[in-house]
């Protein structure tokens, strides 16, 4: 990450109007569809050796998840704020709206492995627990926000106070980070997950912090952007000190990512609005785009053997079949959702 360029881009931003309303709805729901974009981007990274451009993407999909987690608390912080009785049928509503999708997909992957020839029996079961591993290709993450939405409904529905309910989410998510690392899980497992409690400080303090924005916004922007330039090179930064242990690079990983999502959110987000239908749509279902784009890339990976031709056919065929496919994922369990309410 070159500073100049990284300041260059900040003062840029710096001259562009405010999104007085960057963390509305349509808003934060187009910038989802985006995101997802940027984490097919990313897994597409290693299947493409010719060029330069997706290399780019590489270490991109931490940044991309941390700022996933950021918005899905502040969502959920926002809702039970607003909605009465929120977290009375959490658990049936909420937590289904990712449930019912997550077992549609797991489906279609298990099918996939049963075709290809993996014997599914319980063993293969326990060693993706064992292993850190998940039915669905790149699916840790659909694992880790269902365990946050959990952690978010116990600390929010046993204890009245806001703020000690975030204080005991951060409590529950340190120990999975602990628990993560004493498994030997991969470190994408729990490098980003502190961000899912800015979110929540983001929501319960957003009227103070908006006020400082307004006040100091040229400080607080070009001060957080030298701070991402000096924690994105913290292994550099925790090598020099010889503090190599795992939790400590752990925590150092959430820092940088938690500076990063600040900085996304208080230039691109508080000066872009993302509020774009084809974004929107893309939000909508980008919930299932997340899920099924890894079986597709492994399929199409299989056919499109990198060249400079096939590279550009693989990415563009990616996007055209998940899309399509997390459509009708999302059609499907909508429609049958529906028909099960009627009842």
């Amino acid at each position: 990450m070159d500073i100049v360029i990284l300041l260059s881009i900040t003062l840029l931003i710096y001259l562009l109007p405010q999104n007085k309303e960057y963390l509305c709805v349509k808003s934060t729901s187009g910038l989802r569809g985006f995101l997802a974009l940027g984490i097919i981007f990313h897994h597409l990274s290693p299947w493409v050796t010719t060029g330069s451009e997706f290399s780019n993407f590489s270490y991109m999909g931490a940044y991309i998840v941390s700022i996933f987690f950021f918005l899905s608390a502040y969502g959920l912080y926002n809702q039970n704020e607003n909605k009465k009785n929120y977290l009375d049928k959490f658990l049936v509503t909420r937590l289904s709206k990712i449930l019912l999708p997550f077992f549609a997909v797991s489906l279609i992957y298990l099918l996939y492995r049963f075709v290809d020839g993996q014997l599914l029996d319980l063993n293969f079961f326990i060693s993706l627990f064992k292993n850190g591993s998940t039915i669905i290709f790149n699916g840790w993450f659909v694992n880790v926000i269902i365990l946050l939405y959990i952690f978010f409904y116990t600390s929010f529905n046993f204890l009245q106070n806001k703020l000690l309910s975030i204080i005991l989410n951060s409590i529950l998510i340190i120990f999975y980070i602990c628990l993560s690392i004493k498994m030997g899980y991969g470190f994408w497992w729990y490098n980003s997950t502190l961000a899912f409690i800015l979110g929540l400080i983001w929501a319960k303090y957003q009227d103070v912090i908006d006020k400082v924005l307004d006040r100091y916004y040229f400080v607080v922007l070009f001060s957080v952007a030298v701070l991402l330039f000096v924690s994105h090179h913290y292994g550099n930064l925790l090598s020099y000190l010889h503090i190599e242990d795992s939790y400590s690079y752990a925590l150092a990983a959430n820092i940088n990512n938690i500076i990063f999502t600040i900085y996304f959110v208080v230039s691109f987000l508080k000066k872009i609005n993302f509020s774009n239908i084809f974004l929107i749509l893309l939000g909508g279902i980008s919930f299932e785009l997340y899920m099924i784009h890894g079986l597709v890339i492994s399929m199409l990976g299989k056919i499109f053997v990198s060249s400079p031709v096939n590279d550009v056919l693989l990415t563009i065929f990616t996007l055209i079949i998940s899309i399509s496919l997390a459509w009708i994922v999302n059609k499907l369990v909508n429609t049958i959702t529906t028909k099960v309410n009627l009842l």
